[in-house]
């Protein structure tokens, strides 16, 4: 999906080879470039091979490695009920699951202190403010005492593990690293981050389905996260719904990013500890 100008989108179907999802995103993108602008990915699938796509031959050949349908479609930009565009790292399957896509808004749910004595918060944001917003929520903690990096085992199917940067007790060295490497963290689908605080054991963090969730049991700290949600422009609802249960969807990681190898050279390298 894309837009032809400031008042139109666009969208159409692509097929592409590549390496993973990632790399056919890219090839997709790239060959696109004088359909769309501005293209985001909206729903992905996995082929076994070219030869069971319905009417395969009707399809215009963009590269070696990508094709489209003929038929783009238009659809206007100032509708009211835009469409969710899901962050980098996580896409919607084409096959629905037991939710309609159309449930998934920009919004958040607050709960009450449980029997643990914590409070919780998720929110979720779409693609365009998601970034912004989870380092905005990293300068809401009053102090921070590490930095934790979960690498999920549906990454190349390998075992989860958890690295750890206890040498990390700034906000804006967090800040600093995630943006010096925004692709293959903040826009990594195969990965967890964890900000941890000491003040209300608080920890806040951004899952694998891009979700930010706050868990603390200080409850100024709660209410200062609530009430700064609101003056970004979030609402509260009681059932919040994200690209996790319910939703068939593809994790992924874009094609400049660092394999699991790579990215684990480099934690070490910045000095994160791997723990048991």
């Amino acid at each position: 999906m894309g837009e032809q100008d400031n008042e139109t989108g666009l969208f159409g179907n692509f097929y592409s080879y590549g390496l993973n999802l990632g790399d056919a995103l890219k090839n997709t993108f790239d060959a696109s470039f004088d359909d769309f602008n501005n293209p985001n990915l909206m729903e992905a699938k996995l082929l076994d091979n070219f030869e069971i796509i319905e009417k395969k031959d009707e399809l215009i050949q963009k590269t070696n490695l990508v094709y489209m349908r003929q038929r783009l479609h238009s659809f206007p930009i100032n509708d009211s009920e835009k469409e969710f565009i899901p962050p980098i790292g996580i896409v919607k399957d084409i096959e629905d699951g037991e939710f309609e896509y159309e449930l998934i808004k920009e919004n958040f749910v607050a709960y009450q202190k449980n029997e643990n004595e914590i409070y919780e918060l998720e929110l979720v944001v779409g693609k365009e403010k998601l970034i912004e917003v989870f380092l905005k929520t990293i300068e809401f903690l009053p102090s921070i005492d590490g930095f934790w990096i979960y690498i999920k085992e549906f990454w190349e199917e390998k075992n989860e593990e958890l690295w750890v940067a206890k040498h990390f007790t700034d906000k804006q060295i967090v800040i600093s690293f995630l943006n010096s490497q925004r692709i293959s963290t903040l826009d990594n689908g195969y990965l967890e981050l964890v900000v941890h605080s000491l003040i209300g054991e608080t920890n806040l963090t951004l899952d694998e389905h891009k979700k930010i969730h706050l868990y603390t049991k200080e409850e100024k700290l709660f209410r200062y996260f609530f009430k700064h949600l609101f003056d970004l422009g979030y609402e509260q609802t009681e059932e919040l719904y994200s690209l996790e249960f319910g939703f068939r969807h593809w994790h992924y990681r874009p094609a400049d990013s660092m394999s699991r190898a790579e990215f684990m050279l480099m934690l070490a390298h910045n000095k994160f500890e791997q723990l048991e």
